[in-house]
């Protein structure tokens, strides 16, 4: 029988609506919906190509056991599986402490609401301070930002660029990526609507992106930013194109700025950037004049060597200009689902709350910096990590330094993977549990409900049944903490006693009764205007948006510290200045910078397994411009060696005008040594190998990993 359903895509923020076709039970295909209200008949050419990833033959479809080395394994049986983990897990909590079993999770989790919650849960029932993820590699940067200025990251500021005259672009790809800790499918249409209007768009890269290809492109030589940022602001303030008003009523320090941006005229900056001095000039003059402009800067801007500087200054640009909570500037979005007041009472969104046991690095919304993991694992004394759970990870793919992380996973008593993969991370484990996919749970966009361009709710049921014995994440972290005897993985204490005595509440009842208590909720009948989940299954199984544009809230919403006014000299920032302003421009021995790059038919390393995103013609190569390969005898296909301090890789190189001279770009998660079959024939070399992960080398504010600007130099290879 052949069925047509409806759902949406989990890959990234965007959460296109498709349809998906079902024939005798199984995914056989998905095509956008051209009903959706959200998308509006939009997809990805990644998202028509999950049910590949779904039906992937090399998919983990039973519970794995490690019978020898990393990724020999052999199938088990659920009940074998978890009644050995439960026994493990509750050795060592019992013999070396709750702070001896840590958590590790990946970007893919953070599309599964129940898996995002229920891992916090089984956290807290575990009693560990241990909680790992991908946000040193992401966004930790612009969360610190965002909590040193404003004193709160739940509430998490978007650009608000379908009513502004002038947008900026750094380090962003939104034509690739769609965008990022927003969400907003219809990105491209809405960006060309500023220039339609008459606005400007600005992209400030240090490649010719194809973002940047069909905007005003402004390059700039990696890893400068911040001097870039600071030129910008010197030509606001000298030229008067500031809001007085604005700088007086909501913020302390900006007279100590002023002194300070004497030292960074864009003659003086850009010997250093490679930003013309006139370029910077015209920019700020665009921003400063125009009745709404918005600085928004994203993964080329956080995962550098001072992120969160440079994210900082981003805001401080839209600080000064008074484009804060402003139509068409930098706001904070509102939301049907109270999810960032929920985030601030439960804790969640914290900063600086809990630091790594050996580099001290601090955590971002409640998750501490993967780079850390091989010094924690590694590393005797108190506290020292001897089991792990992964859920969605692959931390030695995307972490730095990679291969220092393998060697640290091997050391664990106890490792426990939670998958769709066998991969370069989960071979160490000693189980890998097999999960559902997107298409086989019930979900609804819970983390994005209050980071939607477009306000808007959709919810979806399972597509399909689970293949094989797979299980969503939540169940099977309840069942290991009911087995240890702790209840259940629920964050509440409360919940976990009333589990013991079989009272227990889902995730769908969790989700619907905050969407029913929320601002778009129906108030459990009391607001007949208002939404369910089952409203939306029977009244809007395509979607429903709920504002065309952004209602905008008080200032004093955002503006959560004890003063109500943005703190422009905290000594944080100040300290950053200083580690700016004496860093040296040049490294000697390695004359380039290299940058990571996102490709059209990739989103992270697990989507490199199937026909339809990695075909046979598509490999990987080192993008280099034609006056810094000729400068090392390479042409076009020649094999190349980039080193940098930490390692150095072989990989054949594409000369193109795209790069600015001084900058080379490498894709991320290549290089598969998994269970994968067409990841690991696709060869490639992982770039992390050249990222390092020594505490001297990381990002100081977030403890992001440096992942872009890294100091390098390119050979031909011999």
């Amino acid at each position: 029988m052949r069925e047509e359903k409806i759902t949406y895509c989990r890959i990234c923020e965007a959460l296109c609506g498709l349809i998906a076709t079902v024939e005798d039970g199984r995914l056989t295909g998905l095509r956008a919906d051209k009903d959706n209200p959200i998308s509006k008949g939009f997809t990805c050419t990644k998202g028509v190509g999950m049910h590949q990833v779904v039906n992937d033959p090399d998919r983990v479809t039973v519970p794995l056991r490690r019978v020898g080395g990393p990724g020999e394994f052999e199938p088990t049986t659920w009940e074998q599986a978890l009644a050995d983990i439960a026994a493990r897990l509750s050795k060592t909590r019992r013999d070396r402490g709750k702070d001896s079993i840590a958590l590790t999770i990946g970007n893919p989790m953070a599309f599964s609401y129940s898996a995002a919650v229920w891992s916090k849960g089984f956290q807290k029932a575990i009693g560990t301070p241990w909680y790992y993820g991908i946000n040193s590699e992401d966004g930790a940067s612009r969360i610190a930002a965002t909590k040193i200025l404003y004193g709160q990251c739940a509430a998490m500021l978007v650009p608000d660029y379908r009513r502004t005259d002038v947008l900026v672009l750094i380090g962003a790809n939104p034509w690739v990526s769609k965008g990022s800790l927003f969400s907003d499918p219809r990105i491209r249409e809405h960006i060309t609507g500023v220039v339609d209007r008459g606005g400007r768009v600005f992209v400030v890269d240090p490649r010719k992106t194809e973002t940047a290809k069909a905007f005003e492109h402004i390059a700039i030589r990696a890893g400068t930013d911040p001097w870039f940022l600071l030129s910008v602001l010197h030509v606001i303030v000298k030229r008067g194109l500031y809001d007085r008003e604005f700088i007086q009523n909501w913020t302390t320090g900006f007279d100590e700025w002023k002194v300070i941006l004497d030292r960074f005229a864009p003659e003086r900056t850009e010997p250093v950037t490679g930003v013309p001095a006139a370029t910077v000039a015209e920019l700020a003059e665009a921003i400063g004049s125009a009745s709404a402009a918005v600085v928004y800067g994203r993964t080329g801007t956080c995962t550098q060597k001072f992120g969160t500087f440079v994210n900082i200054l981003q805001d401080m640009v839209n600080i000064f200009t008074g484009n804060l909570q402003r139509s068409g500037g930098w706001i904070v979005p509102w939301g049907p689902i109270p999810m960032a007041e929920l985030a601030e009472k439960s804790k969640l969104a914290s900063y600086g709350q809990i630091h790594t046991r050996v580099a001290g690095l601090p955590d971002a919304f409640g998750m501490l910096p993967n780079n850390a993991l091989a010094d924690d694992i590694t590393t005797p004394g108190s506290g020292r990590i001897r089991a792990m759970v992964l859920i969605a990870s692959n931390a030695v793919m995307t972490s730095p330094d990679s291969m220092r992380l393998g060697s640290a996973l091997a050391e664990l008593e106890t490792l426990i993977s939670m998958d769709l993969y066998v991969n370069e991370t989960n071979r160490y484990a000693h189980y890998i549990l097999p999960v559902t996919s997107m298409y086989e749970r019930e979900d609804m966009p819970l983390p994005f409900a209050d980071k939607m361009i477009r306000p808007s709710l959709q919810v979806t049921e399972a597509v399909v049944e689970p293949v094989g014995e797979c299980r969503p994440e939540w169940e099977i972290l309840d069942e290991i903490a009911r087995r240890m005897g702790l209840g259940s993985a629920d964050s509440a204490w409360i919940q976990r006693q009333l589990a013991r005595v079989g009272v227990r509440v889902g995730p769908r009842a969790m989700g619907d009764l905050l969407l029913r208590i929320g601002k778009g909720g129906d108030l459990f009948g009391l607001r007949s205007s208002g939404w369910s989940w089952r409203k939306l299954r029977e009244r809007a199984p395509h979607g429903v948006v709920l504002h065309e544009y952004q209602p905008l809230g008080r200032l004093e919403s955002v503006i959560a510290t004890h003063d109500h006014k943005i703190p422009l000299t905290d000594p944080r920032i100040l300290s950053e200045l200083s580690r700016v302003e004496a860093e040296p421009v040049d490294r000697p021995g390695y004359p380039l910078r290299l940058v990571g790059m996102r490709e059209m038919r990739s989103h992270n390393s697990w989507m490199h397994n199937t026909e339809r995103l990695m075909p046979p013609s598509r490999t990987l190569t080192l993008r280099i411009s034609p006056a810094d390969a000729a400068s090392v005898g390479l042409a076009e296909g020649d094999q190349a060696r980039v080193t940098s301090s930490t390692g150095s890789v072989r990989v054949p190189v594409t000369v193109t005008a795209d790069m600015t001279d001084g900058t080379v770009a490498l894709p991320h998660g290549w290089g598969h040594q998994g269970g994968w079959q067409r990841a690991n024939a696709a060869g490639g070399v992982s770039s992390n190998l050249l990222a390092s992960s020594r505490p001297e080398d990381l990002e100081k504010l977030a403890g992001m990993s440096v992942l872009n600007g890294i100091p390098v130099r390119v050979e031909r290879a011999v």
